[in-house]
């Protein structure tokens, strides 16, 4: 994990204007957890950011427990959604309570470091779902072919803009991420420079490690209506 992972000026930049993706596949996963049966209760908010996921479950009568490796989204999730539960630390090692269902929007697990990792990850939840309980997210896999992708994207507003350098490796299973944000602060804008490293995974791999720590899983292209880029795969596991 980079030395900066969501610092403060990322965290408000990528929560105001790169959380339509979240919003959105909110609706897909509620729809979900219903389907189940998975009505009330609390479900895991993981890699939860702004609270955009949070926010969505409690509108619609459950209870919420998000975590994030990030000081400055667990802060904004917070006050953004003041009736949840909120919890800095690993998806890995933090403690987390007894749950109806997970979820984790974003492309969570790829920013940890290896399989073993993955692992230990996938224990940590299975142990806090109870049987029967959902376990939703989405992961990165490789494109096509052997050779580096490489490509840089912008977007800005009024007081703020986010450059972002992608370069994937599938021959490494490596994607990065180099990301500079600018946010203005009274007259002057305040420059921040983080690099994301991530790991890709394909489904198949994934949903092996599922079945280890005790899931049935499948893949799917999409959160309900909402369609995921080709490179992406929606997980929807049960606890057996």
């Amino acid at each position: 994990m980079p030395k900066t992972f969501y610092g403060q000026s990322l965290a408000e930049v990528h929560s105001s204007h790169y959380s339509d993706f979240a919003k959105k596949a909110s609706a897909g996963v509620i729809a979900a957890l219903r389907r189940a049966g998975i009505r009330r209760g609390l479900v895991l908010d993981l890699g939860c950011g702004g609270g955009q996921l949070s926010a969505a479950l409690v509108r619609r009568g459950y209870d919420a427990t998000g975590v994030d490796l990030s000081a400055a989204m667990i802060a904004l999730a917070r006050k953004n959604v003041p009736q949840a539960k909120f919890v800095q630390g690993s998806v890995m090692s933090v403690e987390l309570p007894k749950a109806a269902a997970a979820v984790a929007i974003g492309e969570v697990f790829n920013y940890l470091e290896s399989t073993a990792q993955l692992r230990l990850a996938f224990q940590n939840v299975a142990q806090a779902l109870e049987p029967g309980a959902l376990f939703i997210f989405d992961i990165k896999e490789p494109l096509p072919g052997a050779g580096t992708n490489t490509y840089t994207s912008a977007r800005w507003g009024d007081d703020w803009a986010v450059s972002v350098k992608v370069s994937e490796h599938p021959g490494n299973g490596v994607l990065i991420r180099d990301i500079v944000a600018f946010r203005k602060q009274g007259r002057a804008y305040m420059r921040a420079d983080e690099r994301h490293r991530q790991i890709l995974l394909k489904s198949n791999d994934v949903i092996d490690e599922l079945r280890k720590v005790g899931f049935s899983a499948s893949a799917k292209s999409h959160y309900g209506k909402l369609k995921v880029p080709q490179d992406r795969r929606v997980i929807v596991a049960q606890k057996n």
